[in-house]
């Protein structure tokens, strides 16, 4: 099941407005990843997913290692989804497991974390992947939120997730990746990777590739 999607910005503020103007809901703080260098805004979607809009944290200019998700260069794609999320729970690390055996290594379990805009803590348990990801980031990561808050229960509410999908020149080996996972998207055949959404709300509709 969805969890999440990541659209990746070089200017988290600008992606924002450029969401608010399109669909008249604002995303708002997520919270900061210290060390990771990047922080993010949510919008809540149906189904307890969201959209996750994280880029550069002009309060962690001087953070070590790369950033998350390719964005120490974003080349000529500029605002972009690289990846997508799906929720695992407790059978993260047996799905984990079961896919890399199946010749689809998604990276190991890790603790991650995020410091919330009201100063407190949320701590989860996800693949981290190797970057660039798995046919073209249309295998996703897992997730596993344990006992914490989901972040759809207090994101901005009011979109929906009009269409969801993904697009492949090789969709036979995308669907083989899927069984091995567990995970179910809707596949179109195109020259070139990508993830596609179309978000709706009270003002109209935005489509993120």
């Amino acid at each position: 099941m969805l969890d999440h999607i990541v659209l990746a910005t070089p200017d988290v503020q600008a992606s924002v407005a450029e969401i608010e103007a399109a669909i008249g809901l604002r995303p708002e703080l997520g919270g900061h990843f210290p060390g990771r260098g990047v922080y993010n805004h949510l919008l809540a979607l149906q189904d307890d997913a969201y959209l996750e809009i994280i880029g550069p944290d002009p309060d962690q200019a001087n953070h070590e290692g790369t950033l998350p998700f390719g964005m120490d260069d974003f080349g000529d794609k500029g605002v972009h989804v690289p990846h997508w999320c799906c929720k695992a729970g407790a059978e993260i690390n047996s799905r984990v497991a079961a896919a890399k055996e199946a010749g689809y290594d998604i990276g190991e379990v890790q603790p991650l974390g995020r410091v919330l805009a009201d100063g407190t803590r949320l701590d989860w348990r996800l693949t981290r992947t190797i970057w660039p990801p798995l046919l073209g980031g249309l295998m996703p990561f897992l997730i596993d939120w344990g006992d914490a808050r989901h972040p759809s229960s207090t994101a901005v509410k009011g979109a929906s997730l009009v269409s969801w999908h993904g697009e492949h020149p090789d969709l036979d080996e995308v669907r083989r990746g899927h069984e091995a996972l567990g995970v179910e998207l809707e596949l179109r055949e195109g020259s070139t990777p990508a993830l596609v959404a179309v978000l709706e709300g009270p003002k109209g509709q935005i489509t993120l590739r």
